[in-house]
């Protein structure tokens, strides 16, 4: 009796597994694929951006803390970088959503900082002395502070043997708000590159 409901139990573990939803490499595009698609990072192209990251320039700081989620749950499933931030600026903390990097939001690409896995291969995109086969990552940043809403560009380097990422940042929209409504509040860091050492 034993043998049947291991049998019964591994048939049952087959058909759930078979059932699931379809798997594709994040690099494919998401038009016309299921909802509850599950957008896998097949190659590890997502591998290795974990950790703090760190800019400074006199009394002037921008700190990232970047962490890998597997199968974040959005209108796909997908494995996605987020990311929170703090910006001291002339010895001034203008913005700080570190505390934030650790909660587990139902929709993470919604609601943390920095979020995306958007890969960007050699030079396209405004990277001229990147080689054909480079691979870096477009994510999304949202400032705490004012509605707007920007890109980041960010590409592995090393510095003295420590790795490290260059970012660039460039803001890419604003939230839509009406005429006549108070112009928003300006963004807190500056558009440009950043080079930041992972710490």
């Amino acid at each position: 009796m034993k043998t049947y409901i291991h049998y019964f139990t591994f048939f049952l573990f087959l058909t759930a597994c078979s059932a699931q939803s379809p798997v594709y490499d994040i690099s494919e595009p998401t038009r016309g694929k299921p909802q509850g698609a599950y957008y896998k990072d097949v190659s590890g192209v997502l591998d290795g951006y974990d950790g703090t990251y760190l800019y400074s320039n006199g009394n002037t700081s921008l700190k990232f803390v970047l962490k890998k989620k597997i199968k974040s749950y959005g209108y796909y499933y997908t494995d996605l970088i987020v990311g929170e931030f703090q910006f001291i600026k002339d010895g001034v903390e203008k913005g700080n959503t570190l505390a934030n990097i650790n909660v587990n939001y139902t929709d993470e690409e919604i609601n943390h900082r920095i979020t995306g896995n958007r890969i960007i291969i050699g030079t396209q995109l405004g990277c001229p002395s990147c080689s054909p086969t480079e691979k870096r990552l477009r994510l999304s940043f949202v400032d705490n502070k004012s509605p707007n809403i920007a890109g980041l560009d960010i590409r592995k380097t090393t510095v003295n043997g420590v790795d490290a990422l260059r970012v660039k940042i460039f803001w890419d929209g604003f939230i839509i708000r009406k005429e006549g409504d108070p112009a928003p509040t300006p963004a807190s860091i500056h558009t440009g590159e950043y080079l930041m050492i992972k710490q």
